[in-house]
């Protein structure tokens, strides 16, 4: 995408959130590439972004926006360190905090002072337990298919995500994090392995059992905007899994649910009739959460959850999964790139790398004193 931009010799380039998606060592690897193709052809640059980190390592002119105007301007380094607008200052106070985990985090309509809280977790009793999980993609190649390669996405994991915990997940793109998420609820077929739940291997269920298990096993997708039905209405969007898995037994109990769960996650009861394009990002991820609660699972993956989100937006989002993993006795397994968020939301994490775990510790452990080379790695990208 880079290249073909540059393919006319710009004066001016515009990078539009070039790297909202992308993990933290290929997103340091674009931004260098970046400074250097700015100073290699003496281009401008108007880069966009809602990641405040980036455009601090990056931007010397930063201008804020809200609502369509311009409510700060100014250096960048100045604007981000000595912010004079209450938004900007409260764009800055949304962010999480590498290492630090508070109460709450901040949103834009905050009053209260967040408190700071303890890094422990108490182990309880394992709800999943992964046993040497293979997926291996076959392919063939040459005139004749002769040739046979393999690539091994998920190489012989093993873990346990405990009753009450939220684990989070961490890698680069292509390191198996997705792959491994999506054999999690049968989405496609593991080559090897178990995935234990309930004294059982869900792996081998047949598409009877799966039913049942959906209602137990939730996933909310990264991506809002395609992840819903634009033709369907929220009301009909929410409705859909609890006819499928016949819960309820009339559409008026049905609809009453639907209203449970829009004012669950903090979304009017007129939103009942109108389409997801007539939301805004993150209040569509709210219907996105709202349809994985609507049959009351004791389990969700969190793939990317709030990646495509500001981080005002962030915020509320992120707050709203802890309000509902306390409220509900929910368990996490919290996939993201975004290293200070996942140490906000996890209570132990994940590191994968080439299909394989490199380290899996409490958070704090992983944050402050990482034993592999690969976790310093990524810690030492995070901006």
């Amino acid at each position: 995408m880079i290249a073909m931009a540059l393919a006319g010799n710009p004066k001016i380039l515009i990078a539009d959130e070039p790297t909202t998606a992308l993990d933290v060592t290929v997103q340091k690897s674009i931004l260098d590439l970046l400074r250097s193709l700015i100073s290699k052809y003496n281009m401008s640059m108007v880069f966009i972004s809602h990641d405040l980190g980036v455009v601090k390592s990056l931007a010397d002119y930063l201008v804020v926006m809200k609502s369509g105007d311009i409510v700060e301007k100014g250096e960048a380094k100045k604007v981000l360190e000595n912010p004079q607008h209450e938004y900007t200052r409260g764009l800055l106070n949304c962010k999480p905090i590498p290492g630090v985990k508070l109460s709450r985090l901040r949103t834009l309509t905050s009053k209260d002072e967040p408190r700071i809280i303890s890094n422990t977790f108490e182990y309880h009793t394992p709800l999943i337990s992964v046993n040497h999980l293979q997926k291996t993609y076959v392919s063939s190649k040459g005139l004749l298919k002769k040739e046979v390669r393999e690539v091994r996405a998920v190489n012989d994991v093993s873990f346990e995500i405990m009753q009450g915990e939220t684990l989070g997940l961490v890698g680069e793109s292509g390191c198996g994090k997705s792959t491994l998420s999506r054999m999690f609820l049968g989405l496609i077929p593991a080559t090897g392995g178990e995935v234990i739940y309930e004294g059982k291997n869900i792996l081998s269920s047949n598409s009877a059992e799966w039913k049942t298990l959906r209602k137990d096993l939730q996933i909310i997708f990264q991506d809002p905007y395609s992840a819903l039905n634009p033709k369907h209405t929220v009301g009909d969007i929410l409705m859909e899994p609890l006819s499928v898995l016949s819960l309820k037994n009339s559409n008026e109990e049905r609809k009453q649910r639907v209203l449970e769960l829009l004012d669950q996650v903090g979304l009017p009861k007129e939103s009942l009739n109108r389409y997801p394009h007539e939301f805004s990002g993150g209040q569509r991820q709210r219907i996105v959460i709202a349809r994985a609660l609507s049959v009351e699972p004791k389990f969700i993956i969190c793939d990317e959850s709030v990646a495509a989100l500001d981080v005002s937006v962030q915020a509320q989002v992120l707050n709203l999964l802890n309000d509902l993993k306390r409220d509900l006795g929910l368990t996490y397994l919290f996939i993201s790139h975004d290293l200070s968020v996942v140490y906000q939301m996890s209570d132990r994490i994940m590191v994968m790398n080439k299909g394989q775990i490199e380290e899996l510790n409490a958070a704090w452990e992983i944050f402050y004193n990482p034993q592999s080379d690969y976790t310093k790695q990524l810690l030492a990208s995070t901006i």
